[in-house]
């Protein structure tokens, strides 16, 4: 597994304003609804969600705090509700990590 250090620099060098990324959980796959990138800097990243009322400011720390137990999620091991405490924008950050991990893991 991929460093978080690794996994936030891919996303800086590759995410782009504009971009689209699909809403997806571990337990129910792709949920239908797409977010946009709108900004990519280096402590957070900026989506437009569809649901949302306002444009949502993703911090680092939020992704690496879930990085630190997404193998134990993607194994349904850890419940998506234990992430609660670690960030309200749970939603984004799994949507994106998975992201990440198409496009770097199962292309590698």
């Amino acid at each position: 597994m991929a460093t978080f250090d690794n996994v936030w620099s891919w996303l800086q060098n590759n995410m782009k304003s504009g971009q689209l990324v699909k809403n997806w959980s571990v337990y129910h796959g792709y949920l239908g609804r797409t977010m946009t990138v709108l900004d990519v800097r280096s402590d957070y990243i900026k989506v437009d969600p569809p649901k949302a009322k306002n444009i949502q400011v993703v911090p680092r720390e939020d992704f690496k705090k879930l990085w630190e137990d997404w193998p134990a999620y993607k194994s349904r091991e850890l419940p998506r509700s234990a992430f609660l405490e670690k960030s309200r924008f749970i939603t984004y950050v799994i949507s994106i990590l998975h992201y990440y991990e198409q496009e770097v893991v199962d292309n590698a």
